[in-house]
């Protein structure tokens, strides 16, 4: 890996917009995304405001109450309470409400409705399948009934039992087609004639990721070991990718020991993570293993959730409320006490350095219409 020269910001770029239709990449087709997120993501708080207005949490009479207060009359569970303060956050940050003194209160209501019929024509502008929107319906009509636990999203998400094909929803869209290629487009760099390519994914989930790696490398013998927490996806991903030589499957814990589960130090030679550290319980102590398994000069490609996508707050992001009795994500590293589960693109450079990574490029530009869903590819390597 050393000898290796890492491609260049530019390149990986092209690699990604290659993998998206044409008409996108083409006039003014990009350009549309921004809008269209921000139509998305009005629904999404749009849902919210309806629920504090008829919960009789905030009122017409417009009195200032604290997040408690609302959280109260909501009658939220204990372990969504982040989240309905996540909620006032984000309604502030659009100049909803208002914060004075400790006490939320209406700054101003939308004179158009946003409902949720026209979350089909939002997600389809963005690249979704219709499962997507038509999931999100659920939850907007069940979101009191969700933030009391007295509907769990996986019941709703998973009704028909078809749980990789929910997930693969949610991760099928422009965004995370444009970032998994232009990662596959990193790993094809490192493939040459000699040693076969050690490659180990993280949190594997639906394979979105896997299947761009392996199509990018056109049938080029690799060492690729897919891993996830849960049997259901390490079983899912050993059947779809059974054809592929050298892929193996495997159960792995990001916030256990990866020596303890079968993974050596400086055994691997690329490690692949799309969407998944930022559920680690500590990110920096997960970055250290990462580190650990890597080679000096190993490559390490992940994408990330690097700001709060306001669509997310009514849907997937009830998937990160803990269990009873367990600590919010993060809780002991520079999340600890802040209610937010997903750091900037600075504060993982950071964690990079500090855990012994040197950062060569993030994608993409904060100038580009694909920064608009806040989803992040960072390549570093390991010194």
């Amino acid at each position: 890996m050393k000898n290796l020269t890492p491609p260049t910001a530019n390149t990986v770029h092209e690699a990604g917009l290659a993998a998206l239709p044409a008409e996108l990449t083409v006039d003014s087709g990009l350009a549309q995304l921004p809008g269209a997120m921000q139509r998305l993501e009005f629904i999404s708080l749009w849902a919210i405001m309806e629920l504090l207005s008829s919960s009789g949490a905030l009122t017409a009479e417009n009195v200032g109450r604290s997040s408690d207060e609302i959280i109260n009359t909501l009658g939220a569970a204990s372990r969504h309470h982040w989240l309905v303060r996540r909620w006032l956050v984000a309604l502030v940050e659009r100049e909803f409400l208002k914060l004075s003194n400790g006490n939320y209160s209406w700054e101003q209501i939308p004179e158009s409705a946003a409902g949720a019929d026209k979350l089909p024509e939002a997600y389809d502008a963005l690249g979704f399948p219709p499962e997507m929107a038509q999931s999100h319906q659920k939850f907007l009509t069940h979101l009191a009934e969700l933030v009391r636990d007295q509907v769990s999203i996986n019941q709703l998400l998973f009704e028909n039992g078809e749980i990789l094909t929910a997930l693969a929803a949610y991760q099928n869209n422009w965004f995370t087609t444009y970032l998994n290629y232009a990662a596959a487009s990193i790993v094809k760099q490192a493939v040459k004639p000699g040693p076969m390519l050690r490659v180990l994914e993280l949190g594997g989930g639906a394979g979105l990721t896997t299947a761009a790696i392996l199509d990018t490398l056109a049938g080029r013998p690799i060492n690729y070991r897919f891993t996830d927490i849960s049997p259901l996806f390490t079983t899912a991903a050993q059947k779809k990718f059974r054809n592929h030589i050298g892929l193996r499957c495997s159960l792995l814990d990001i916030n256990a020991d990866f020596t303890a589960q079968s993974i050596p130090a400086a055994s691997t030679d690329i490690v692949v993570a799309g969407n998944v550290l930022h559920n680690a319980a500590h990110i920096g102590q997960t970055l250290q293993r990462i580190r650990r398994s890597l080679v000096t000069g190993g490559w390490l490609l992940f994408s990330e959730s690097t700001r709060e996508n306001h669509a997310m707050l009514t849907a997937m992001q009830f998937l990160l409320s803990p269990a009873k009795s367990e600590p919010l994500l993060g809780s002991e590293d520079r999340r600890g006490g802040t209610d937010q589960v997903f750091i900037d693109s600075t504060a993982w450079q950071e964690e990079l350095v500090v855990a012994g990574f040197e950062v060569k490029c993030f994608l993409p530009a904060s100038t580009s219409p694909l920064s608009v869903a806040g989803q992040t590819l960072f390549f570093a390597i390991a010194v």
